[in-house]
């Protein structure tokens, strides 16, 4: 083998190796995006699922919240019918009496 005949070899070698490596370098990028894709979809989806969660428990609160209050406005709507029945009964006691105390006023 001649001088030429390594040299030329040692050039496809280089060549070669030149190649590989940057089919590699090309590969090692393409398995980065991959990851990083797939990574950005199981984030995605997490968010989206804790989202979902969020708003579910806030929607309870909420309807729990609703139902507490229209409860209490229930009952305070209650209280202030039995007040207000309380008070009509004593307002006619009270006629009868500052009736009666006028009268008795007046008759004597």
């Amino acid at each position: 083998m001649g001088k030429a005949e390594i040299l030329q070899q040692i050039k496809v070698a280089e060549e070669k190796v030149r190649t590989v490596t940057k089919e590699a370098e090309e590969k090692r990028k393409q398995l980065q995006a991959e990851g990083r894709r797939k990574a950005t979809e199981r984030i995605d989806a997490s968010d989206a699922a804790l989202r979902r969660e969020i708003d579910s428990k806030v929607s309870e609160a909420r309807s729990r919240v609703e139902r507490r209050k229209k409860a209490l406005l229930d009952e305070g709507a209650k209280r202030a019918e039995e007040l207000s029945a309380n008070a009509r009964q004593r307002m006619g006691k009270a006629k009868e009496f500052v009736l009666a105390e006028f009268e008795r006023a007046v008759d004597a």
